[in-house]
């Protein structure tokens, strides 16, 4: 049973001085793919001009594992923190921003921080402080960090100060490859632009989070979600909305969520591999999925493969965070996963 980036610019944190000694104060108590052929010296691929992936009819089956309990108010994104923290962070329609623990049982309340969207975070630390660091935008289209650790009953918001021509109108983000990369990699686009996308990483320099910032690149059509591999950016358009990478001893296997709500496995060649999200015996796959995470590697609590993180509504007045396990394609002999119609 399972249960359970060469740097262009520095923008410091707003007030990050001051938040960051409240933490510590408080801690002391307490499917359309442009996949990129290149790579330039500032570490992202420029994309290729898109190109419509080949359809195949064979399908993937994975279950549903284990469920939180009901939400109560319609959740809007869902986000897992890399490296040994173990959290699943939740946004929900009415700004506010919760954590979970990978049992689906809350770690805090819901707090009113009026965030729109998350990105996966990093366990890490920062003053030899352990925190847990989720990327997000809030509705006003800012770029924001939320913190957690310590004695923090509730996450700890910061304001990343960026060079925008508008509006974040969404974000990934993705592991440190080096030192270099500090906390994490960090990729976003605006409503004002929404074929370019800005990449860099976000850093500890001082007593302040720091985004330093690489050269912007160009996508050949408007951005709807993106993925950052160890190698690079790849970016997606409609009709996909979400798009997550869960990387597995140096393999990257990438899933979109669309339009139509279709899951579909994108191969290295752009190939298409049909998703088929599975109820458990006690556990139902949301009907209306509104944003997923994951990660690839292992987790204990039975999660040897890694594990994907479903938000959305199981009827209208039931939320929740669904887990999914993807050890069927991670785990899978040479990383080539087992799909229906195959011998």
């Amino acid at each position: 049973m399972f249960k359970r980036p060469p740097l262009s610019s520095a923008n410091q944190l707003v007030n990050g001085s001051v938040a960051l000694t409240l933490l510590f104060m408080a801690a002391a108590c307490g499917n359309n793919t442009e996949r990129p052929d290149t790579q330039p010296e500032n570490g992202i691929e420029t994309p290729e001009p898109y190109t419509e992936p080949t359809p195949i009819t064979e399908g993937l089956v994975l279950p549903a594992v284990w469920t939180s309990r009901n939400l109560e108010t319609p959740i809007t994104s869902v986000a897992v923190a890399g490296g040994p923290g173990s959290t699943i962070a939740v946004s929900y329609s009415d700004g506010s921003m919760q954590l979970l623990n990978f049992e689906g049982e809350r770690i805090t309340d819901p707090s009113p921080l009026n965030v729109r969207q998350l990105g996966n975070g990093q366990y890490t630390l920062i003053a030899g402080t352990p925190l847990t660091v989720f990327p997000g935008i809030d509705i006003d289209g800012q770029l924001k960090a939320y913190l957690h650790g310590g004695a923090l009953e509730a996450p700890l918001e910061y304001e990343l100060s960026v060079e925008t021509s508008g509006r974040i109108e969404g974000l990934c983000s993705g592991r440190p490859m080096d030192e270099s990369d500090g906390v994490m990699r960090l990729a976003f686009w605006t409503v004002g632009a929404q074929s370019q996308l800005q990449s860099g990483r976000v850093v500890e320099i001082g007593d302040a989070l720091v985004f330093l910032a690489d050269e912007p690149v160009d996508a050949a059509r408007p951005i709807t979600a993106c993925v950052l591999e160890p190698t690079g950016a790849t970016v997606f358009a409609e009709p996909v909305t979400k798009a997550i990478g869960l990387e597995r001893n140096g393999k990257q296997h990438i899933i979109t969520l669309d339009t139509a709500g279709g899951v579909t496995l994108i191969g290295p060649e752009g190939e298409n591999t049909p998703i088929t999200l599975r109820d458990g015996i006690s556990v139902r796959v949301p009907g209306n999925i509104e944003s997923f995470a994951g990660t690839g590697d292992a987790r204990g609590g039975g999660y040897p493969g890694g594990l994907i993180v479903l938000g959305g509504a199981i009827s209208t007045s039931e939320h929740r965070a669904v887990l999914v396990d993807p050890s069927e394609l991670t785990l899978a002999p040479l990383g080539v996963p087992i799909v229906s119609g195959q011998d």
